[in-house]
């Protein structure tokens, strides 16, 4: 049959051929494959868009959520005069300026012991008793103990209360085993009695004395989180600082402008998955899609209905969305002085009181259930468009295996009826070339 289909047509004389089924195939395909093919390209058009959409609703959702916690509108800085101190500000701090100056900084408790020749050779059997804070251990000194075993059984009975370790200051017998209190202040001074000696270096564990706008302050460390609310205060060195404590609205600031940014993005990718284009005649993969649209509305709707308590809108607070385009754009000025001069009202309109939600809030719940909800508008559709995807699929395949199937058995008759005229043709060449040759003997 192979050779049939090669050869079709030679008995046709060129009618019944390849070509003739080649041309009809591609009639049909274009007919009926085509208008699939095109539905499949649009199909995975809309879903690449909504995939996009839903990259942008769920960055907009992360920074709404942010932007709807209170404490991102009250962060501190601290600015430094001196160097006695380093500040930790966090958002609960209030805005405030103070003197510090450290007279004396906490230390800790520092015991050593008298030398020895070698830190692995056994020791002589005893015992020893180490004190602090009110704690008592006893510790018994092997026959088998070295000077390493038995800073692992200080380390080990004390409960982190007591480091010891070994140090080598050289001499004949440079090996001492030093015990150092874990924590700082007068209670932690070591007392070590037993059947080895040690002597103190330096002065002792010590607290740390300081005043704060010349009021006197004993503290046992030198990190102390509980002198002023919110603030921590790590002790350096001897000397005065003056501290200063602002409303930081650098970060609330950049926060807001990556909204603003986000925001416009995701409006910019709606408009232009829903519009028409007059000039170049083409029209977004959503035309027409009020699903799609109402993202954009929805959004538009929490923004500009937005009213505070005492009546202002986003525009009061430096938001201005454009009238056409819907696009935001952030006063920075205007927002920012209202973080220092009115705090609790930004924070009310942005984020809301009690049960009432401020903007912040109601985008992240609606942003939410637009991107993530399983009955959503971002999942809805791409369950939908999926399902359409493999309809597409299935019905490209079947149509394909019809003509497949169609053409093949065309083929097949086109090669009989050419065959068919062949025989006829050869039949008809011979009875012409017979009446030819009796006209001849005539």
């Amino acid at each position: 049959m192979a050779g049939a289909l090669s050869t079709l047509g030679l008995g046709s004389q060129g009618v019944l051929t390849n070509d003739i089924i080649d041309q009809l195939k591609e009639a049909d395909e274009s007919a009926l494959l085509t208008p699939i093919t095109t539905n499949i390209s649009t199909v995975n058009a809309q879903k690449k868009s909504i995939t996009e959409m839903k990259t942008l609703l769920k960055d907009l959702s992360d920074i709404a959520t942010t932007l709807s916690d209170s404490t991102h509108y009250k962060n501190k800085s601290s600015e430094l005069v001196g160097e006695s101190v380093s500040i930790t500000a966090t958002s609960s701090a209030q805005t405030q300026n103070f003197d510090i100056e450290v007279t004396k900084l906490a230390t800790r408790d520092i015991k050593q012991s008298t030398g020895f020749a070698s830190k692995t050779d056994t020791l002589s059997a005893g015992s020893m008793n180490l004190q602090i804070d009110g704690n008592s251990y006893d510790i018994t000194i092997e026959a088998t103990d070295t000077l390493e075993s038995l800073v692992d059984k200080i380390n080990e009975a004390t409960d982190g209360n007591i480091s010891a370790s070994i140090l080598n200051v050289g001499g004949s017998d440079p090996y001492k085993l030093i015990l150092k209190s874990t924590e700082t202040g007068s209670t932690q001074n070591i007392t070590a009695s037993g059947d080895i000696a040690f002597s103190q270096v330096g002065s002792g564990a010590t607290d740390a004395e300081l005043s704060i706008d010349g009021i006197s302050v004993t503290k046992a460390s030198n990190e102390i989180d509980d002198l002023v609310e919110g603030v921590t205060i790590n002790l350096q060195q001897t000397g005065k600082t003056t501290v200063d404590i602002k409303q930081d609205n650098e970060k609330i600031l950049e926060e807001m402008n990556k909204f603003v940014e986000q925001y416009n993005s995701l409006l910019s990718k709606v408009t232009s998955a829903t519009n028409y284009d007059t000039e170049t005649k083409t029209a977004g993969v959503f035309q027409g899609s009020s699903e799609i649209r109402n993202i954009k509305s929805s959004l538009s709707d929490i923004l500009n209905t937005a009213i505070s308590t005492n009546g202002s809108m986003i525009e009061d607070f430096g938001l201005t969305a454009d009238s056409k385009s819907g696009q935001l754009t952030l006063d920075e000025d205007k927002f920012t002085g209202l973080l220092d001069s009115d705090i609790e009202s930004v924070t009310s309109f942005f984020i809301g009181e009690g049960s009432n939600n401020g903007i912040f809030r109601e985008l992240s719940s609606t942003l939410f259930d637009m991107s993530s909800s399983s009955t959503g508008v971002i999942k809805t559709l791409s369950t939908n468009f999926d399902d359409r995807l493999d309809s597409l699929q299935d019905s490209y395949d079947k149509t394909q295996e019809r003509l497949d199937s169609r053409y093949e058995i065309m083929q097949k008759r086109f090669a009989a009826f050419d065959s068919v005229i062949s025989k006829l043709t050869n039949q008809s060449d011979a009875l012409q070339s017979m009446i030819d040759a009796q006209s001849s003997d005539s």
